[in-house]
């Protein structure tokens, strides 16, 4: 099966047939479930629909030259996808340097080659063949061809990047057949294995790279690292041999801004050609209604209340992450913290989503978090939960609501604020130092499995809650293998069944984010989990 014809079964037939190639709806799931986000919350909202909007007219041929400014919320700070994990902004800058050997098609839900010529199984999803150009160098003049391609993939799962976890259990050799062929066993088939050349093992590292505080950021990409100053901006300039043709752009400029609303006051004030309004749904709709073109996504369970599961924390008794569970009424804390503008739900993928099911999260039940708090302090629960949150505005304004629902069913609720992402990423997600966290998971559509790996496998690096399950990590198993969309979503059914019942944390609300750019700028190319492409890119003269 060539990959270029790969899409994700019924989820692609319907968001085509509805919508069309410029954007997807919640496609085979029913929008008609208006309570299936579990708090009786309110079914997809139409303008947070993931796809483009505000789409421009065709324009003319492209210009050559110029600097495009993207506005982002933090710079990275290594370019090393070893490193710095693909996604959003970050894998912007990634993308930029190395460019990626799959690409995810926004339109379709499916996966194209792009570095690569071509990526197809034979034998149901075990065995994957990925085919390279034979054109492509290395920004150093080296060749990109099947050996730099495996070591790069080696290299990237010794240095533990984002998705290693998943791939080293899933991906029993990885050999090259000629200088041009790379050929991946896999231990069991797996329908979307692509999707992981689409992101960090996609992204190829040259063999001068280096390693360590050596590293050089030598990729096959359309641009070149140029110059970084540490929270003011980073520069790309072109690659001049770039085996896609002349880049159109002269530079790429990443700047950093203070928040989503920053980088919308930017944009309108002309000093930015691309903002990143991230998490704000005042601000997403502020510039939609100005008519800024762009590329709308939504997170899900980008909003979460993360329990912290180990032994000798409140959450380690499951009673506990129930009662907080059916405590929360995301309604209400969407109301607090988004003005009612939000996607409330306390389901793993809202009804935006492609891989919404109709088994609803857990109902908003304060009676039945009263007496769940009522057994857990009977046995020994002294009732205090330490919660962690940011100190900025709407995360505070959520951070109150929580702890007002949660102090009504009984418990005592010590808000615990950290000042910068910085300090909550060290607090929460490395040294595991809170009872409850107001903070998110984030599925991205286009990796459901490496999503749902990295939040609650038992082994995962990256499982924040410190949540243990069995059962659940065979659910994961057999949604990795399932043959096709219908079984994937029948796998999510059963993965959202045991979620309720467990509650290894607690989703409250999808997150939106809005890739805005000036009406003067064309063919910035979207693809898999908040990476946008440049290489097309060009700015019209105004």
């Amino acid at each position: 099966m060539n990959v270029t014809r790969y899409w994700f079964a019924k989820y692609t037939r319907t968001a085509f047939a509805l919508l069309g190639a410029g954007a997807l709806l919640a496609g085979c799931a029913s929008n008609d479930a208006s309570d299936a986000n579990g708090s009786g919350g309110s079914s997809a909202d139409s303008s947070f629909q993931t796809g483009m909007v505000n789409v421009q007219s065709q324009a003319g041929e492209a210009v050559m030259g110029g600097t495009l400014t993207y506005g982002v919320q933090l710079l990275p700070t290594s370019l090393d996808p070893a490193k710095t994990g693909a996604r959003d902004d970050a894998g912007g800058a990634l993308a930029a340097v190395y460019d990626v050997l799959m690409s995810y098609d926004t339109g379709t839900g499916g996966f194209e080659p792009k570095l690569a010529q071509s990526l197809d199984t034979n034998d149901g999803g075990t065995t994957w063949t990925l085919k390279l150009r034979s054109d492509v160098k290395f920004s150093d003049g080296t060749p990109l061809d099947a050996d730099a391609v495996i070591a790069s993939i080696n290299r990237y799962n010794e240095g533990k990047g984002n998705g290693a976890e998943l791939w080293l259990d899933s991906v029993a050799s990885i050999e090259s057949a000629d200088a041009s062929t790379v050929v991946f066993l896999l231990n069991a088939p797996w329908q979307r294995f692509p999707s992981m050349l689409a992101l960090g093992h996609g992204m190829i590292v040259a063999p001068a790279a280096g390693g360590g505080d050596t590293f050089t950021a030598i990729g096959a990409g359309p641009f070149i690292d140029e110059k970084f100053s540490p929270n003011e901006e980073r520069v790309f300039k072109a690659n001049t041999t770039y085996y896609g043709g002349q880049v159109n752009l002269d530079q790429l400029r990443m700047v950093p801004l203070n928040g989503p609303q920053a980088n919308l006051e930017s944009l309108e004030a002309g000093q930015l050609d691309i903002a990143y309004i991230r998490g704000n749904s005042s601000a997403i709709n502020t510039a939609k209604e100005k008519g800024y073109p762009g590329y709308i996504s939504v997170l899900n369970t980008g909003g979460a209340e993360i329990i912290n599961n180990r032994e000798g924390r409140p959450g380690s008794d499951v009673r506990v992450r129930q009662a907080i569970a059916y405590a929360l009424d995301p309604e209400l804390i969407d109301q607090r913290a988004e003005n009612g503008e939000g996607l409330p739900g306390s389901e793993l993928f809202g009804p935006t989503s492609l891989w919404h099911t109709d088994t609803p999260g857990v109902a908003y039940d304060p009676a039945k978090a009263t007496e769940l708090v009522t057994q857990a302090k009977a046995d020994g629960f002294s009732g205090t939960l330490d919660y962690v949150v940011l100190s900025e505005p709407k995360d505070q304004a959520g951070g109150l609501a929580v702890q007002s629902l949660l102090q009504a069913v009984g418990f005592e609720v010590n808000i615990i604020p950290v000042n910068n992402v910085v300090d909550l990423g060290m607090k929460v997600y490395v040294k595991h130092d809170f009872d409850l966290s107001h903070s998110g998971m984030g599925l991205y559509e286009a990796i459901p499995d490496l999503g749902l790996y990295s939040t609650v496998n038992s082994q995962s690096r990256s499982n924040t809650a410190g949540y243990v399950n069995p059962d659940m990590d065979k659910l994961l198993l057999d949604l990795q293998h399932a043959k096709d969309g219908k079984a994937s979503e029948e796998v999510l059914s059963e993965i959202q069944t045991l979620w309720n019942e467990t509650v290894p944390s607690a989703p409250i609300s999808g997150l939106p984010s809005f890739w805005a750019w000036q009406k003067n700028v064309h063919n910035i190319v979207p693809t898999a989990a908040g990476i946008m492409l440049f290489d097309q890119a060009w700015i019209e003269a105004k």
